[in-house]
């Protein structure tokens, strides 16, 4: 089995979940995976019994190397000239995208690829990047896109479908389906199974991105129908963040997604990628806001699959959202296309599939 040192430097954003469900496929496969990162990393991995040493700020992988090596030296009985090959074909670094710049600062000499948790970055997407980034996010993208050329092997964390079947990828990179519908291992609510009004998921980013006033409007739209609602906001809000809010809302910080969506009539959120995936994954329809990062991109693509409406950013407010989500609840076309890409998603392994990519580089 093969030595895999998986390097994740972006704390528990997006990126993150596709990263751990590729290296955790791999850990199931027999492959030694060691984790390098932040704390945030080590909090949603350690209830996994995953070891996770934490990234030191200037992102030295010299003392991890050095152990491969060394490991190397004792299986070889010290013999310098076997142990050279045994650490170029045993190892090999994974990480997200946003870990490329750390990996490609080390000049690795064993191949490393990235897993990127959205639909396809490099060259010649296609749509132009201006219109699927958002402004503030978009030199970093496209400095990373650059840095993505540099890895030995390229893994989108997407559905190529969703990616509007996308199919000049370069040689490198592979769709692998949605491994961002991973979640850590978390309790199941009580109250999603009582009796009542369909449950209706509103979401907005777990990392802070000033979009409490969607969920604000989201509630506002939602007030006096016949629904139950969940709120998650994150871990970095706090629900009084948000002001009163009717008797058919519930606000927490972090529930699993997954839970929610199997009983859930409809998705309304901010069109994270990791989320939308998760809502094709369970058959639901959306309403999307997309506010910034890669949203602009996601919310496109589900809406061209006939899965979601999408209300601009600056036209978003509490009427232009219950407008949007009375079209949508409406819209048993809509149900049936989220539905059907369930159906086809289901049978896919995407964390198997990404493992067995990366089984290639070594």
């Amino acid at each position: 089995m093969a030595r895999f040192l998986v390097v994740a430097t972006a704390g528990a954003g997006g990126d993150l979940p596709p990263l751990a469900a590729a290296s955790l496929a791999l850990r199931d496969r027999g492959h030694d995976t060691i984790f390098i990162g932040d704390a945030p990393v080590q909090r949603l991995l350690g209830p996994l019994r995953v070891d996770v040493d934490i990234l030191p700020k200037e992102f030295d992988l010299g003392p991890r190397m050095a152990g491969v090596i060394q490991n190397a030296m004792q299986v070889t009985g010290g013999d310098l000239a076997k142990a050279g090959p045994l650490v170029q074909r045993g190892t090999a670094i994974v990480t997200s995208l946003f870990g490329v710049e750390a990996v490609d600062a080390t000049c690795p000499s064993v191949p490393w690829a990235a897993v990127n948790s959205t639909f396809y970055i490099g060259p010649n997407p296609p749509r132009p990047v201006e219109e699927d980034i958002g402004p503030r996010a978009l030199p970093l993208v496209s400095r990373y896109a650059e840095l993505l050329e540099a890895a030995d092997l390229v893994l989108h964390a997407t559905d190529q479908v969703f990616d509007y079947t996308f199919a000049a990828l370069p040689s490198r990179h592979h769709y692998v389906g949605p491994l961002g519908i991973w979640e850590p291992p978390l309790p199941r609510p009580a109250f999603l199974d009582e009796p009542g009004d369909p449950w209706i998921l509103v979401s907005i980013s777990s990392q802070r991105q000033d979009d409490i006033q969607l969920a604000q409007a989201a509630v506002e739209a939602l007030a006096d129908r016949p629904v139950r609602v969940l709120v998650t906001i994150g871990p970095e809000h706090d629900p009084s963040e948000l002001a009163a809010h009717p008797r058919n809302v519930r606000i927490e910080r972090t529930v699993s997604h997954a839970a929610v969506l199997e009983r859930a009539a409809l998705l309304v959120g901010h069109a994270g990628h990791g989320t939308v995936m998760k809502a094709l994954w369970h058959g639901k329809p959306m309403v999307l806001i997309p506010w910034g990062r890669d949203q602009p991109g996601v919310a496109a693509r589900a809406q061209a699959l006939g899965v979601a409406e999408v209300v601009p950013r600056a036209a978003a407010n509490t009427e232009s959202i219950a407008t949007a989500i009375d079209r949508v609840l409406g819209n048993e076309g809509m149900r049936e296309r989220a539905a059907s890409h369930s159906a086809r998603l289901r049978v896919t392994d995407p964390p198997g599939t990404a493992a067995q990519r990366l089984e290639q580089l070594v």
